[in-house]
This record gives structure tokens, sequence and C-alpha cells, in this order.
């Protein structure tokens, strides 16, 4: 995989991410807490400006009372 299909990867995960977030009714406050993370690396998660851990979108998955699977990406 190069990192162009990476970055289309990482910023569709980053959208679903937010629309899952917003379809909770979750602010980044709430989230944050529930997830365990700062509400500035979720802001930046968002955005697409950090790539998360295995571990992170666990904590994500969680928070969202989701299965880890909904952040898959259909090719």
């Amino acid at each position: 995989m190069n990192d162009s299909q990476e970055e289309k990867i990482l910023k569709e995960i980053c959208k679903k991410l937010e629309k899952l977030r917003i379809a909770k009714g979750l602010s980044y406050r709430k989230f944050s807490y529930a997830a365990e993370l700062s509400a500035s690396y979720i802001q930046k998660l968002e955005a697409g400006l950090s790539n998360p851990s295995y571990t992170t979108l666990l904590k994500l998955a969680e928070a969202l009372e989701i299965e880890l699977t909904e952040f898959a990406i259909k090719r």
C-alpha cells in the first residue's frame, strides 16, 4: 500500500469517526471523556492530522458503543 492509499483510508476513517460522534450527539468533551483521550487529540483525529493506533481505535469504538469493524473501509 502506498502513502496516498494510506492517506485516503485515514481520511475515510476520520470522516466516519466524526459522523459517528455527531450521530451519537457527543461533544468533543463528552466523547473524549468516554474514550479516555484528550478532546484536542480527537479533533486532530477527525481532521486527519493524526493516525490512530489500534488501541486508540478500540477506545473510540467502545466510547461510541460500536464494534471496531464499523471503522472498516470497503474497497
